[in-house]
């Protein structure tokens, strides 16, 4: 989640994104698997991060979504598909236009992406006003009281910290626990799961006041953490509990080595998933994480999809990111082949808008409405990260969390699988 690239992007991760529309301006498609502009022809938009402080997730996302349609050749539910590609930006202003003109003027079946949990709050509306579904795959915020337009293949956002809250309440027994986070909605809901389900475990802060430390989000992500590790230094938590991601991740985690913090750092996975990792490299040793996926995972949907990205990544290991499209992919293959061979049209949401007329025609019969009506229908995913399925409240993976530690694997550092956690989801 950071502008940085990550280090050895492969000159095939370059091609991806070439082959691929950079910005919400210039988006005019492209056409996977020779697929023509005839009636038979799926068109799906991809809103993931092209600029600002989230940019390296959006080319795993991108690059996940992608390595999963050349597995299934190009073809959604046995249809040719045409992925338009759109920039989330800050997750606000930009988002929102760029949902706009792939629902209104690309005229686009379902929506795919969203790296922060500000965009899908942004964009939630305009879902609802055209009865187009979005399949998040990034931040899910805890604001969506409604999700009959939103399924996730990524997580709730307070997931992952609830997910570690008692392994470390038990490690620090009576202690105290210093919390620390951004303060933005993601941010929060990261870190209030976390201190939720840390009090209910008698867990206690050692934060002034008993509240968490927020750092400042807007106009810019914090990443001068020295004020805030001078206290932690000085004060007697015996463990840090954080969430952080992309360059603020990097930040924390540098600065924390520096200040020579010497209690234990254990975060939300994302503090160490992806690029933060592949630059922090040593310095991230030891710390443990709270995750739903772990390239060390011993199952054989992740073997093949680890032998997959690396094959076409020169070697290098994906992550989370490219996981939660991945399974985007897998989910709209299935729930694709459901909508066309199934004639039940019961349990939509709704009337089919206006904004659809042309997307009816552009599909073959294949609508919106009836594509949301098939999520509630399809089974389970056969994912990396093991098999899940849609919670029937939220919309969300029914899934298992993970500890984890980072590890040296030979020559690489890994987000290694110490033992699972919990399953949550609903």
């Amino acid at each position: 989640m950071t502008s940085q690239q990550t280090p050895g992007r492969s000159r095939w991760r370059v091609a991806v994104a070439a082959a691929l529309l950079t910005a919400v301006t210039a988006c005019t498609g492209s056409s996977l698997g020779g697929a023509d502009n005839s009636g038979e022809e799926i068109r799906i938009g991809l809103i993931v991060p092209k600029s600002g402080p989230y940019k390296s997730v959006g080319d795993d996302q991108v690059a996940g979504f992608r390595l999963a349609l050349e597995k299934l050749g190009g073809e959604l539910g046995g249809r040719p598909v045409k992925v338009i590609e759109a920039d989330e930006g800050d997750g606000k202003a930009t988002a929102l236009a760029s949902a706009r003109k792939l629902i209104e003027q690309d005229k686009v079946l379902a929506l795919v992406g969203g790296a922060t949990a500000d965009t899908v709050q942004t964009v939630y509306p305009l879902l609802k006003e055209s009865g187009v579904p979005l399949i998040g795959i990034g931040g899910r915020p805890s604001t969506v009281e409604d999700p009959s337009y939103l399924w996730s293949t990524s997580w709730l956002s307070q997931e992952t910290g609830a997910a570690i809250a008692g392994y470390l309440r038990e490690q620090v027994g009576d202690d105290r626990v210093w919390v620390i986070g951004p303060d933005y909605i993601g941010g929060h809901d990261q870190i209030n799961g976390f201190v939720d389900a840390f009090r209910e475990a008698g867990g206690k802060l050692a934060n002034p006041g008993g509240e968490p430390t927020w750092t400042p989000w807007a106009p810019t992500p914090t990443t001068e953490f020295s004020p805030y590790l001078t206290k932690i230094k000085n004060s007697d938590a015996a463990a840090v509990y954080t969430f952080y991601a992309g360059t603020s991740a990097v930040e924390f985690v540098k600065q924390y080595r520096q200040y020579g913090v010497d209690v234990p750092l254990y975060a939300s996975g994302f503090l160490t998933e992806g690029a933060p990792l592949a630059a922090l490299g040593e310095q991230a040793a030891g710390i443990y994480t709270s995750l739903n996926y772990s390239t060390t995972l011993d199952n054989a949907a992740n073997r093949d999809f680890v032998r997959r990205y690396s094959a076409a990544n020169d070697g290098e290991l994906p992550n989370l990111f490219h996981v939660s499209a991945w399974d985007a992919v897998l989910v709209l293959d299935q729930v694709i082949t459901e909508a066309l061979n199934g004639s039940d049209t019961a349990a939509t949401t709704g009337t089919t808008p206006a904004s659809q007329a042309a997307a009816d025609e552009a599909t073959g019969g294949l609508t919106s409405e009836s594509l949301t009506a098939a999520l509630s229908r399809i089974g389970s995913i056969d994912s990396p990260r093991g098999a899940w399925q849609f919670g029937p409240t939220n919309h969300t993976p029914v899934q298992a969390y993970y500890l984890r530690e980072v590890a040296q694997d030979g020559q690489v550092w890994v987000n290694r699988t110490v033992q699972t956690l919990t399953t949550l989801g609903s």
